[in-house]
């Protein structure tokens, strides 16, 4: 009897054995199907973060117009000494050693709207542009200080507000947070945008007022976008002597500046975070009125 109670015994531990081990195996099924699944949503997830993260082309071949400010007779802002550079001469090396740098890009074909020391009138610049038909409008220039602002060193880009063809407008805008930010890495201080509006309440097409420098609404009414490059000031010693005493210098602004053209023309990976640049902006000749407040741009960059 004892014999058969301890077979009977056996036989059951045997069977429990048995069950336990099928249960293990279904269970290890069942969670290598959930780590699979899991797995899968990963893949889902990073792959919908890199389609967020990149953005298609929608040109492949760009063509710019630069437009060394001033030339001739007008010899832009000066320094508070004979021996500092003048802004022409320093807007055309800019725009020649710019043009230098995006030239090994195949795709990105450079015209200025001067290549010595002549004075395209205002009214004639942008209609270069589009004799070329230039996708951007870039103004190169240098400052000095004014009225308007209450900086004296650094570099601003101007831009038009949105009053007129919006769309047009914000990709100026966003243009020229791409100088600001490179500029910015040279050492150069980010002021910010700037927006002026007329101040002969002079009005574009549709009723509202229009942008005050006559490049930035000419290019604004001809669809392109326009800005113009402020990169220093040619009256402060400092500004001087860090980014405009000599060519080597001159040369690294004109490096960043074909770094905005290109990753605004040609990026495709998004930037971690957006950037946010100060704007200014201005309703009177002797900023009284400015209107400050901030704005955030999403960036692209070449991988």
């Amino acid at each position: 009897m004892k014999k058969n109670i301890r077979k009977v015994l056996a036989l059951m531990l045997v069977l429990c054995a048995s069950i336990s081990g099928c249960g293990t195996k279904k269970q290890t099924t069942q969670e290598k199907t959930t780590s699979q699944k899991t797995a899968a949503k990963e893949v889902m997830t990073i792959t919908s973060s890199k389609k967020q993260e990149t953005r298609k082309l929608k040109k492949s071949n760009w063509i710019i117009e630069l437009d060394p400010g001033h030339g001739g007779n007008d010899s832009g802002a000066v320094g508070e000494t004979n021996d500092q550079p003048q802004e022409k001469d320093i807007n055309l090396k800019i725009a020649k050693y710019i043009k230098q740098e995006l030239s090994k890009n195949s795709n990105i074909k450079v015209y200025l709207t001067r290549t010595g020391d002549t004075k395209p009138e205002l009214g004639e610049r942008v209609p270069k542009a589009v004799q070329d038909k230039a996708d951007l409008f870039v103004s190169l220039h240098n400052n000095a200080k004014g009225e308007i602002v209450d900086y004296d060193h650094g570099c601003t880009v101007l831009v038009p507000t949105g009053n007129y063809n919006k769309e047009v407008s914000q990709q100026a805008q966003l243009l020229g947070c791409y100088f600001l930010k490179y500029l910015e890495q040279t050492g150069v201080e980010n002021q910010g945008l700037l927006m002026r509006t007329s101040e002969k309440n002079e009005k574009y097409p549709n009723g509202k007022i229009r942008d005050y420098y006559r490049v930035i609404h000419n290019s604004i009414e001809k669809g392109i976008p326009g800005v113009i490059v402020e990169h220093s000031f040619v009256d402060n010693d400092n500004d001087v002597k860090q980014f405009l005493k000599d060519d080597s210098k001159i040369k690294k602004l004109a490096q960043a500046d074909a770094k905005a053209i290109r990753d605004y023309c040609l990026g495709t990976v998004k930037a971690e975070k957006e950037e946010k640049q100060k704007v200014t902006l201005i309703r009177d000749s002797k900023g009284k009125n400015n209107k400050y407040s901030s704005k955030k741009f999403k960036l692209y960059y070449i991988n």
